[in-house]
């Protein structure tokens, strides 16, 4: 019996790291994505990751210049299998997430977020955020 649940375990995990082919081999600066004629990275896969040029300005607009050269895109919405919502980290991803969100007070590095708020953010930024899937 346990060495079928190992078994499965690793399976699961396999699968589950597939989902993250997606994933860019580098995330890039907004300053260096605004500058592009077609802002995008590359992913795992080889697949090219495009950013609507109006997704970044919406981005532009919340983030001073110099922060403009610290905040590296996708913002990645981490889904853990143990959890029921997703997390967000970064001090300027989690200040963006939370401007969108209308939220009041918002921690300073690090945002938890549940479906309803995935549907938003997803909506106001499909290219400026991916999911990644932890597996523990």
């Amino acid at each position: 019996m346990r060495l079928d649940q190992d078994r499965s375990d690793r399976l699961l995990k396999k699968q589950i790291l597939n989902l993250n082919r997606h994933i860019p081999r580098q995330r890039k600066a907004v300053s260096e994505l605004i500058a592009e004629d077609k802002p995008h990275v590359m992913g795992v896969d080889g697949s090219r990751h495009r950013f609507k040029r109006k997704e970044l300005e919406f981005v532009v607009s919340m983030l001073s210049d110099s922060e403009l050269d610290i905040l590296k895109l996708p913002i990645y919405i981490e889904m853990d299998t143990m959890a029921s919502g997703a997390r967000v980290s970064g001090k300027l991803e989690t200040r963006i997430l939370c401007k969108i969100l209308e939220r009041e007070e918002c921690p300073a590095d690090e945002i938890f977020i549940y479906r309803p708020e995935m549907r938003i953010i997803r909506q106001k930024l499909p290219t400026v955020t991916q999911y990644m899937f932890l597996v523990r």
